[in-house]
């Protein structure tokens, strides 16, 4: 049941992070490289979707609501609701990109706008911009500076040096800015204390469980863990909208005590002095600084998760045979061996990796070739060369029955490491006859041969929803229906995906009940795993298939 595989999910990933993996991320054919940030085929998919999606709409809308208030035509006099509008539309942007796009240069062009926008708020709370055109001078050159970003962003020859050229300096504003508002909150004056409340709360905010969690989530994008897959992106959806509302009512003030300030003092359009803060670039540093640590350091301490061994993608061939020689006649068969320079001909062969002769411990009379080749081809041609020897009327006078006993090809075993899934199969007998089992389990509207199925809801000709005796609902595709092989292929598409089952009940002629084989691929590093699924149907639904196919 559900229950049962949330219960088996991890609770932290393993400690190492995982190499990225370049790949091409599409949108309505928009097409742009990318590395995937986030697992939509896991447990926690839907929800991660739907997550991103409710905290793109909910942003904007605040966004919206934020400008909303701005007076027209636009003047400088609403500069910071200006300001927190838009840094709210364009951080719901950013999560929409890094939904459809994930780590791209679109989502780096999104996060270098979310700098430009915590810069402006940055410069209008300056005690360097004393004045409305050293605030919009200010603002000119921080827009510049993003521009420059961007445009390196494009033009960065790998989409890494490109994440490290944004991601360097905007995080450093993201640190810079909490550090400023609570400097500004605990060593200031009552009024200041004030001023400083919402948005040392609203970054600290940010901070904390919105761009730390987006950094430490890209360490873990592969592994499904309570931890990375859930807590850290559920973190981001309500910490975003939260941060935004608190600067959004941060903006009222800002601009009413600007407002108040024109009227009493000079130059209007800016706040009053006891309210800029001092020594700005001290701030910068140490935020750079900061910033450093869970970009590079954390990562270097971590180190890289383990690489798949055998991912070589190799497609050579290992061939052996055998050769048994009449009793006493080892030493003669060496020498026929060596006369014919078999050995250094097959070396010096076109795509040969590697070719050796060994003689049995235990048998003497008893020889095994053992070779490497490049390729099925270059096999083929030094088997080809070499027939004529083992022809010779000498050397099969040699060879118990005139010729080699055994000869044997093989490609190189690839690691189940480097694939995305992993398989398994499982056999079982039931007491029923085939014909029986099928008519059960072909019919697509029962499914009483789920164990803990209660029943079955048809919610389109070839997708059925499973209502579990525990509560819970499971999604399920038909994708193959073979009533001559008796074999039923699905597909799980909710609560998690990339789940494939297939049933085969093939006829057993006179031989009494049915052998029946069940072939399965989940995700690798996902729920639920082939560990758990060979455990499930081994302990819980092999012994209950037989009970209900007994009675």
């Amino acid at each position: 049941s559900t229950s049962i595989w949330m219960a088996a999910i991890p609770v932290f990933p393993p400690w190492c992070l995982v190499p990225p993996v370049d790949k091409t991320c599409s949108f309505y054919g928009i097409k742009i490289p990318c590395v995937p940030a986030l697992n939509l085929k896991d447990v926690f998919g839907l929800e991660v979707e739907m997550g991103h999606w409710i905290t793109f709409v909910l942003l904007v809308l605040i966004g919206i609501l934020n400008l909303s208030y701005v007076q027209f035509p636009f003047s400088y006099k609403d500069s910071m609701k200006i300001t927190t509008g838009l840094y709210s539309i364009i951080t719901g942007f950013f999560a929409f990109f890094r939904l459809v796009f994930h780590v791209s240069r679109f989502l780096l062009i999104g996060a270098a706008l979310h700098n430009l926008a915590e810069w402006s708020i940055l410069i209008q709370v300056s005690n360097a911009c004393t004045t409305s055109t050293k605030v919009k001078d200010a603002l000119r050159n921080a827009t510049f500076f993003i521009l420059a970003i961007v445009v390196l962003v494009v033009m960065m020859p790998s989409l890494k040096a490109a994440v490290l050229v944004e991601q360097t300096f905007g995080i450093m504003l993201d640190f810079a800015l909490p550090l400023l508002f609570g400097y500004m909150y605990f060593t200031g004056n009552e009024r200041v204390r004030s001023f400083y409340k919402l948005p040392v709360i609203a970054h600290t905010i940010h901070l904390f469980f919105t761009i730390l969690p987006l950094v430490f989530a890209n360490f873990h994008v592969g592994n499904t863990s309570w931890y990375s897959s859930f807590f850290l992106e559920t973190a981001i959806y309500i910490s975003g909208p939260i941060t935004h509302v608190l600067y959004m009512w941060w903006s009222f003030d800002f601009d009413d005590i600007k407002k108040e300030a024109a009227e009493k003092e000079k130059p209007a359009d800016v706040i009053p002095t006891e309210l800029r803060a001092k020594s700005i670039i001290w701030f910068l540093v140490a935020g750079y600084v900061l910033g450093l640590v869970p970009l590079i350091a954390v990562p270097l301490v971590m180190g890289p998760c383990p690489a798949a061994p055998g991912c070589g993608g190799s497609i050579a061939i290992m061939g052996t045979s055998v050769a048994v020689v009449h009793p006493g006649f080892g030493i003669a068969f060496q020498d026929m061996v060596s006369s014919k320079r078999l050995v250094e001909r097959a070396r010096h062969a076109t795509g040969n990796l590697k070719y050796e002769l060994y003689r049995d411990i235990q048998d003497p009379d008893t020889f095994r070739f053992v070779e490497h080749w490049a390729s099925r081809e270059s096999l083929q041609e030094w088997m080809t060369e070499i027939h004529p020897l083992f022809q010779e009327r000498a050397m099969k006078n040699l060879l118990v029955g005139e010729k080699l006993q055994h000869f044997g090809g093989y490609s190189y075993y690839q690691s189940s490491e480097c694939r995305s899934v992993d398989s398994g199969a499982i056999f079982f007998e039931v007491g029923a006859s085939c014909d029986k089992v099928w008519s059960v389990v072909s019919n697509w509207s029962d499914c009483s041969w789920v164990i803990g199925c209660d029943y079955a809801v048809i919610t389109q000709p070839n997708t059925r929803s499973l209502r579990m005796k525990d509560g819970s609902t499971v999604l399920v595709a038909l994708r193959k229906l073979d009533n001559v092989n008796k074999e039923l292929v699905y597909e799980v598409l909710q609560p998690f995906k990339g789940y494939t089952g297939s049933v085969l009940v093939p006829d057993t002629g006179s031989v009494p009940g049915c052998n029946a084989t069940y072939r399965f691929t989940v995700l690798k590093n996902a729920t639920p795993s082939a560990d758990f699924v060979y455990a499930d149907f081994l302990d819980i639904r092999v012994p209950g298939l037989k009970k209900l196919f007994k009675s």
